[in-house]
């Protein structure tokens, strides 16, 4: 058997110890250290899952075969920690967006690519159970050509202001969004061509002082006339919940996450849940799914998985419904 891949975590915020708990978990993965400025909470993670703490990067690329990082800091440091990684000759899973500017992003990638390294982004919904098996369906037909997708992203309660300033996060647009523009391309095979949007009234003041919105609905109209629709919220209260709804020709198909993950065909013969969709935990079987495609792509396996293009096409669109909701015009992407 190959050996598990030798994994540093590189900051242990709300999505680093999501990676960390999963991927302990992971026969691929091997974590070895987890990086975090904050000697505490790199501690207290590391004894949890069993991983040495520390305290920089260049402590992780000096641990002896160290063979790859995951990058889950604020945005912002991504291009940065990623570049020092690559240069260090080590592969990169970094979680999504790759940046903030989409221009950077090709730079990186083939930086990755003259040293023969993979740099894969974090669209976790992409292995996810319940969205692999509504792939799997709308490619074989089973609700003919689909016409009509409805993505949403409710969010509990949102992170800090600091947290949700655009210039940190992207902004709800870019933070959130980006998973379900990628969603609406990678379902369909086809891509957005223009953005139409509305923010909504605050109703957190403080996310409205660092210049972000709490609620936000967008309109894609995507390439072959099928359209999507866009909902984003961080203050559902209830629990995060995301939900995907693709009407098609001859049918539906939905995908939950609660109250657990899973994805259900509807058509003229009744709706069914679809064997091999379940998924308890949908964003944990992502996380953990993503991260053995990576390293089977480490080991020389011809993965398809989502690298530094595919973030940057998120971003523009992110980009283009920040603009079309400021403007409240049609924005081609």
């Amino acid at each position: 058997m190959t050996r598990p891949l030798q994994l540093g975590i590189v900051g242990v915020g709300r999505m680093g110890s999501v990676h960390a708990r999963v991927l302990a978990t992971v026969p691929e993965i091997d974590v070895v250290a987890v990086v975090d400025s904050r000697p505490e909470a790199a501690s207290a993670l590391a004894d949890e899952i069993g991983a040495s703490p520390l305290t920089s990067v260049e402590d992780a690329l000096d641990t002896g075969g160290m063979e790859a990082l995951l990058i889950s800091t604020p945005t912002p440091t991504h291009p940065a920690l990623v570049e020092q990684a690559l240069r260090a000759g080590v592969h990169v899973l970094c979680e999504k967006p790759l940046s903030l500017d989409p221009s950077s992003d090709a730079d990186i990638a083939a930086l990755a690519a003259t040293g023969d390294r993979v740099l894969q982004v974090g669209f976790w919904r992409r292995f996810s159970p319940p969205w692999v098996e509504a792939k799997r369906l709308i490619a074989a037909g089973a609700i003919g050509d689909p016409l009509m997708i409805r993505l949403a992203q409710w969010d509990a309660n949102p992170p800090p202001p600091e947290f949700c300033d655009p210039a940190v996060s992207g902004g709800l647009a870019i933070d959130c969004g980006v998973h379900e523009y990628d969603l609406a391309e990678w379902l369909t095979g086809s891509r957005i061509r223009s953005v139409t949007a509305r923010n909504l009234p605050i109703v957190d003041p403080a996310l409205g002082d660092v210049g972000d919105v709490d609620n936000l609905v967008a309109l894609l109209d995507l390439e072959g006339g099928v359209a999507a629709t866009v909902d984003l919220t961080r203050n559902a209260r209830y629990e995060d919940d995301v939900r995907t709804e693709i009407l098609g020709s001859k049918g539906a198909i939905f995908v939950d996450t609660l109250p657990t993950g899973r994805t259900r065909l509807a058509d003229a013969a009744g709706i069914t849940e679809v064997a091999g969709s379940q998924a308890p935990d949908a964003t944990a079987a992502g996380v953990a799914r993503q991260a053995a495609a990576f390293a089977a792509a480490i080991r020389g396996e011809n993965v398809a998985a989502p690298g530094a293009s595919a973030s940057s096409r998120a971003v523009r669109v992110g980009r283009a419904v920040q603009e079309a909701a400021a403007t409240g015009e049609r924005v081609e992407v």
